[in-house]
């Protein structure tokens, strides 16, 4: 029998208790609904109390006293400082608008000033809805947008032909950041023939290491010309380049090894940027093998500093027989190999004065220097003003230097470097502790290699030619400079010192600087890639994933609602 079927055969008593009972059932219903509403609004005020006492006693703290101009301008400076993705599942708030959230004034200041909100990074940072709301929020002021990566799809397309191309006359900075070519021969065409009228710099990012098959086509970007553009950074990919009186471009290591670039499209790349072009900076692989016989090189008349590294001659390519720099003042080289460093000593004795007679600074960075290296190279590059030289790896060099300023005061003549007034060390790897002779009983015995450079030191101060500076770099330097200094007080050596140690990315300020602009967009590309193989780690299913050739997972993750800042 029913529980319905019983209260049929109720007889009058029980059905008036229980028709009773239901009226009280729905007053305390109605009841717990009124006192539900009421305590609902009770939060709502006291919340809203709270937030007016806040108002009130935030009036107090010194920073409300701002006026709201200067505040502006502290907010436009905290943007300089990147930071870490610390979080594997958020992506990182904007600073702007981490800004725009701590309190009504503050929101009210930071939506009321354009600048904040001229950097946009399509997808890493900003989806479509924030994208179009700092679209809004910027008011026409110049644009730093950064596209890319995983853009090819037909979404994100549609968007950036819609959003971004037809504001190219806004944009002053741009970088097209890829994982694969075809995500570049996707966004070429759209901005192929758009003129870039503001636009100063670019950076064309593509980390697809995996073998090209046959002929890479040749990608062309603002026929219609980019008459302002200075700057631009490319990875080692055949680009045809807008016109344009560029004095900056830095060949960048991607794609690697197994993609070199070909020496003509390199060439094709520097021709038109020839008689303007100030620095040049080759880190990505060039092929070099299939010269053509008696092609004569390219002059840079401008060129005042060359930075050449190990990749860039890994595949025969030799930087002097295609470039000629005639008033080069900054030659730097890193990483590079005894047969590559050999033909560039060569040269430069072979053309010296004529070609170096400029050369003020000459770097070499963990290179393999011959140990014969004779007195050639200090001749040839007699104005040499600053030498820098990497610990362990270029003590013969410090050696040839220490001889030859033995050599001046014995003769009584002028030493070669006479105007040498700066010493670089690059101290890449910890301090060897080890000592010349072991069973030496001078416990207070300097290193061999910190002996050789104090023993450079005291000799350049006994040829009449001291030194004005010693500077000490790299990652393992602090340790270096502190125990050298401590050296130099003890053998009463006055000579000024630096330190200059490798900070970490999240101190670095960047936004701002000439020369390290694209740092950033590198620095929040490679946190993106790594914030998404870490998201894959976490949540992917159980198996064996599969792994991009990059070492990258491949999955397409599903867009998600974006909560417009």
């Amino acid at each position: 029998m029913t529980s319905t079927s019983s209260v049929s055969f109720l007889d009058d008593d029980s059905q008036r208790e229980l028709d009773d009972l239901n009226k009280r059932i729905n007053a305390l219903q109605e009841r717990k609904h009124a006192l539900t509403f009421e305590a609902f609004q009770v939060h709502t005020t006291i919340r809203t109390l709270q937030s007016r006492a806040a108002h009130i006693t935030n009036k107090t703290a010194p920073v409300s006293r701002l006026p709201s101009d200067v505040l502006a301008i502290i907010f436009e400076e905290s943007r300089r400082l990147l930071t870490p993705w610390s979080n594997v599942v958020k992506r990182p708030l904007s600073p702007e608008v981490q800004l725009s959230h701590v309190s009504s004034r503050w929101r009210e200041v930071a939506l009321s000033t354009p600048a904040l909100w001229t950097t946009i990074r399509f997808p890493i940072l900003h989806k479509e809805a924030a994208a179009m709301a700092y679209l809004q929020r910027c008011n026409q002021a110049p644009l730093s947008v950064h596209i890319g990566p995983r853009v090819s799809d037909p979404d994100s397309l549609r968007f950036i032909a819609a959003q971004f191309v037809p504001r190219m006359n806004q944009i002053r900075e741009l970088t097209f950041d890829t994982d694969e070519r075809q995500e570049l021969c996707a966004l070429f065409p759209l901005f192929a023939e758009e003129p870039a009228s503001i636009l100063r710099r670019l950076r064309i990012c593509c980390n697809d290491t995996r073998s090209a098959s046959g002929v890479v086509p040749r990608l062309d970007i603002f026929k219609a010309g980019a008459p302002l553009l200075s700057d631009i950074r490319l990875s080692a990919l055949a680009v045809g380049l807008p016109q344009c009186s560029a004095t900056t471009l830095h060949l960048e290591p991607q794609p690697g090894p197994g993609n070199p670039l070909s020496r003509l499209g390199f060439l094709d790349i520097l021709a038109p940027l020839s008689a303007t072009l100030t620095t040049l900076h080759l880190k990505g692989f060039i092929s070099g093998f299939h010269q053509e016989p008696g092609s004569a090189p390219i002059e840079l008349p401008a060129l005042k500093e060359l930075l050449v590294y190990g990749n860039t001659l890994n595949h025969g390519f030799n930087v002097f027989r295609n470039i000629s720099t005639p008033a080069i003042r900054i030659l730097s080289l890193v990483n590079v190999k005894r047969q590559g460093l050999s033909p560039i000593h060569k040269f430069i004795a072979r053309t010296s004065p004529e070609h170096f007679q400029h050369l003020h600074t000459l770097r070499y960075i963990n290179c393999d220097i011959d140990d014969d290296l004779d007195v050639y190279l200090p001749h040839a590059t007699s104005a040499l003003t600053e030498l820098a030289v990497s610990i362990k790896h270029h003590t013969h060099l410090l050696r040839l230097l220490l001889n030859s300023d033995r050599q001046a005061a014995l003769h009584g003549v002028p030493p070669l470097w006479r105007n040498l007034h700066t010493l670089t060390v690059h101290v890449s790897k910890p301090l060897d502790r080890e000592r010349e002779d072991l069973d030496s009983d001078e416990e207070d015995d300097p290193p061999p290699t910190m002996g050789l450079l104090l023993e450079v030191v005291q000799e350049r101060r006994a040829v009449g030619k001291p030194l004005d500076l010693l500077r000490i770099e790299g990652p393992h330097a602090r340790s270096f400079y502190e125990e050298f200094t401590t050296l130099l007080v003890k053998t009463h050596e006055d000579l000024h010192t630096e330190l200059f140690s490798a900070s970490s990315p999240h101190l670095v300020d960047v936004q701002d600087s000439e020369v390290d602009w694209a740092f950033a967009a590198q620095y929040i590309g490679n946190q993106y890639r790594l914030f998404m193989f870490k998201k894959h780690q976490q949540f992917a299913p159980h198996g064996t994933p599969a792994i991009h050739p990059r070492g990258l997972p491949v999955m397409v993750y599903p867009s998600t609602h974006t909560h417009v800042p």
